[in-house]
């Protein structure tokens, strides 16, 4: 019959058993998502906090339209298994009705959709193989980078309870001497600790407040989760790209030797599924720069505000020490957690002196607050950012005006078009609107 063509039966079985193990695949991005792109428990830092809720739910999102495609692969099978059952069973003699029966199988094809089964040879570019997809655990702590900070923060704020003091020692950092024969400038760690621990006490006893908490509960978490999650979602990217461009290169094998309304309701079909999962790879991909972008910006900052606290307990809070106690009373709360600076100072006859290095240490607060600005600034971006990824996931989609791409993609660029240099994941992401209802 004119204007009709299907695939032998053995076709239709093995696409179908593609697409159950691709709906296999997408299940292991379901599961990666939910796990290895939603970790965030240790970034409690108050500055970071917010991406602390952020991660898991954006990990949910991901873990749901990867739950649509994985039902979404399933479901295909069994209409694809089915069709080619009935085109088997009524023989070229009940073509026409069959084609209208079946079609109903694989809903209403976008308005212009072409019958790829028209176009000659397109079905010797696709084929029946499975590419298998894995993850592995990228390195909770980041790298050097977000190692070096988590020691400077370690040491600086070493001696400050009394759980706190074999870190030092554990870093190889041994103190020699009184302080005026240490070197403040002779590394971060050594003096630096001990100098924040015995400030604290005296900037308490006249402030009311904790100089380090001030100083550090900002700042606190592993800033390397930043960077496990960059890994963790390009590795999602790229399994999704992967098992999408399985998809169409079954889906072309197929759609390509079959004609008639039932075969470009198909096309039409796979189209949307092929090209809103990349969407997700796009998303993916989005997601996992905009983690290191963030994660080198907030770890420059942190630095910067290391440096800063570094100055400060070397030069303010020595002076505040030295004023306060003198020497002696230095080398005494030197000798364990015990602080009886406080005693000291309440007896000190120079409080006009300590209120004026205090005045002086409240302004380098200060200052280090605007970095803590910055780096709350650089929080929002990525919280912005990302939730502007996961608003186009709902926007609509002129789809008839995307549908040549389908063709010319993968003629130009092969099946895992997505995976060359000149695609653009930004553009791209926006095609998850296509996924269809699973």
């Amino acid at each position: 019959m004119g204007g009709f063509r299907s695939p032998p039966r053995v076709d239709f079985d093995s696409y179908a058993a593609l697409m159950v193990k691709q709906s296999g695949h997408f299940k292991d991005c379901v599961r990666w998502a939910g796990k290895g792109c939603s970790e965030a428990s240790d970034l409690n830092g108050l500055l970071v906090f917010p991406l602390a809720l952020l991660i898991p739910k954006i990990g949910q999102v991901f873990a749901a339209k990867l739950g649509q495609c994985e039902a979404g692969m399933a479901s295909v099978a069994d209409r694809a298994r089915g069709t080619g059952a009935a085109y088997e069973q009524a023989e070229h003699a009940n073509t026409a009705s069959m084609t209208g029966i079946s079609s109903k199988l694989f809903g209403d094809p976008i308005q212009g959709f072409p019958d790829l089964g028209t176009i000659p040879g397109l079905q010797h570019l696709g084929m029946f193989d499975d590419e298998d997809v894995s993850f592995k655990e990228p390195d909770a702590a980041g790298d050097d980078t977000a190692r070096n900070i988590s020691l400077q923060l370690k040491l600086l704020s070493g001696y400050t309870d009394s759980g706190s003091r074999g870190i030092q020692d554990g870093a190889h950092l041994k103190p020699t001497g009184l302080l005026g024969k240490v070197n403040p400038g002779a590394g971060i760690g050594n003096w630096s600790g001990k100098l924040l621990a015995m400030g604290d006490s005296i900037f308490r006893h006249f402030t009311g407040q904790s100089l380090v908490a001030l100083l550090f509960d900002p700042i606190v978490g592993n800033y390397g989760r930043l960077k496990y999650l960059e890994e963790a979602y390009d590795q999602l990217s790229d399994a999704i790209y992967t098992v999408t461009g399985t998809v169409r290169k079954g889906s072309v094998r197929l759609g390509g030797e079959w004609q008639g309304e039932t075969a470009r309701a198909f096309d039409s079909l796979m189209f949307r599924w092929s090209m809103g999962s990349g969407g997700l790879g796009d998303a993916a991909k989005i997601v996992s720069h905009m983690c290191r972008d963030g994660y080198y910006a907030i770890c420059a900052l942190v630095q910067v505000a290391l440096q800063a606290i570094t100055r400060l307990i070397n030069e303010e809070v020595k002076q505040l020490i030295e004023t306060a106690a003198g020497d002696a009373a230095i080398e005494a709360v030197g000798g364990g957690p015990e602080d009886p600076v406080a005693d000291v100072v309440a007896a000190a006859w120079t409080a006009y002196r300590i209120y004026k290095i205090i005045s002086a240490i409240i302004t380098a607060v200060q200052e280090i607050m605007k970095i803590y600005d910055d780096i709350k600034q650089a929080v929002e971006k990525i919280h912005d950012d990302v939730q502007v990824v996961i608003d186009a996931f709902d926007s609509p989609l002129d789809m008839p005006g995307t549908v040549h791409s389908l063709i010319d993609d993968v003629e130009q660029r092969g099946f895992e078009f997505e995976k060359s240099g000149g695609w653009n994941p930004e553009f791209g992401a926006a095609r998850v609107a296509m996924l269809p209802a699973a």
